[in-house]
């Protein structure tokens, strides 16, 4: 074996070292949980939304908002947000009288106005990272509702890789967010 060979061989064991594999439900891999030090995915979902509740951003995250979300959101997610900015961009262009894609709404959640108050977060017993937050709306037309927040372990800290939508009413936003984000 080469030197070069070898070399290879020692940073790769040396990046997976601690770091197990595990199945994800689309198929790939993350970290597992004991490489993910801290906080487990119910506490990471759960702060996760108690900022969306403080900070109430509508439509894509701007850049301050960015600067808090963007730790909590995993580099996938990111990638998909900032897919998206640039699709809403060129719409802004191309059609300046149109209003563009994800320009209002709460973007994380079910319910276009947001939420108003976290209620729970807790793990699904079969999946634990797929964490079940229920949250309410208190306002014109009350809600509560419960979407899932699809955790990933990435440089030792629990992220939010993807929202599966759970609101059950009309026109409440359905499927998973990163579909929609990354749909052209």
């Amino acid at each position: 074996m080469t030197l070069a060979r070898i070399a290879l061989a020692f940073v790769v064991s040396l990046g997976s070292a601690g770091c197990q594999q595990t199945p994800t439900r689309d198929g790939g891999t993350s970290a597992s949980s004991a490489a993910c030090a801290g906080a487990s995915p119910v506490d990471a979902a759960e702060t996760f939304y108690r900022q969306i509740v403080a900070l109430n951003p509508r439509g894509l995250p701007s850049a301050d908002a960015m600067r808090t979300l963007g730790p909590l959101l995993s580099s996938g997610m990111q990638a998909s947000i900032a897919q998206a900015r640039v699709r809403q961009q060129a719409e802004i262009v191309a059609s300046p009288d149109d209003k563009p894609s994800f320009i209002e709404g709460s973007l994380f959640t079910s319910l276009f106005e947001g939420p108003t108050a976290v209620l729970s977060a807790e793990a699904d017993p079969t999946a634990p990272t797929r964490v079940a937050v229920e949250m309410t709306y208190v306002g014109q037309g009350d809600a509560r509702w419960r979407d899932h927040a699809l955790m990933r372990c990435e440089n030792a800290q629990w992220r939010v890789d993807d929202v599966e939508f759970g609101g059950d009413w009309d026109f409440a936003s359905d499927g998973r967010l990163r579909n929609a984000l990354d749909a052209e």
